[in-house]
Parts: C-alpha cells; structure tokens; sequence
C-alpha cells in the first residue's frame, strides 16, 4: 500500500510542496517549489500532470510504535512542545529532516562531480601546454 501526503508551506519568500510518501521500501520525500502562493486549482493540476517528474530522495527506513498514553499527559506533552515550536521558529518534522538529508547527499555528489571536471579540465590545459613546449623545441 503507496500512501501520498502533501504539505504546502510558506518558505519566505516561495510557496513550497512537501509530498511524503510511504510504502513498502519506507519513507521518501520530495520538494516543489511553487513560487506565488498556488490555488487549490493548481495543486490539483500539478497532482495530475507533474507528479510523476518529482524526484524521491533514498527510502527511509521507519518503523511506527504506537502507545497508550494517559490524555491528560498526552495533553501536556502538546501543550509543551508547541510552547518549544513557538521558541525555535522552526519546526523540524520527519519530513523536513529527511529533506535536509538529501539536500546535503546531493550537494556533495555535486562537490565531487565538479572537482572532477575541474581535475580533468587541468589536465587537458596541462597537456596541451605540454604539446606547445614540444613544437616550440622540435623546431621548423
């Protein structure tokens, strides 16, 4: 069973697209960014046409515990960390953690691709500078 959550958010100054989803592999998350705050209309649209362009970082392994918890504990368990929510300013979600994650996977691929392109640019200027010393020396 594949289930699919969405969340838009305000990221000041963009609109910006969460959609969770879960299934047998585990926990993925993608990210869209809408720009000006989008219609219920234009979310429904990019549902159908634009999904399946998303792309899904690494699965997540998850397992879900379930406890029985006294309501007037439960109570003050979320009284306490929407008080905490308030003061950090940034609510971290599982979500948002696993995001986080993939940015930074994808920012180091990068990182090593790019210093890998620029190794082999330096190269190829080195040997061509080597070709020049060998024609100046070979003479006419």
């Amino acid at each position: 069973m594949i289930t699919i959550k969405a969340t838009i958010y305000l990221e000041h100054p963009f609109w910006v697209g969460s959609f969770e989803r879960t299934d047998s592999d585990g926990f993925a998350v993608a990210r869209k960014i809408f720009g000006a705050e989008p219609s219920d209309a234009e979310i429904h649209e990019f549902v159908l046409k634009d999904f399946h362009e998303l792309k899904f970082g690494e699965p997540q392994e998850f397992s879900l515990q379930i406890k029985r918890i006294n309501p007037k504990r439960l109570q003050r368990q979320v009284r306490k960390e929407m008080e905490e929510l308030k003061k950090s300013q940034k609510p971290s979600t599982m979500a948002q953690d696993v995001m986080r994650e993939n940015l930074e996977t994808n920012k180091k691929e990068r990182k090593k691709l790019s210093k890998a392109q620029k190794e082999a640019e330096m190269k190829k200027q080195f040997e061509l500078k080597q070709e020049k010393k060998k024609e100046k020396k070979k003479g006419h």
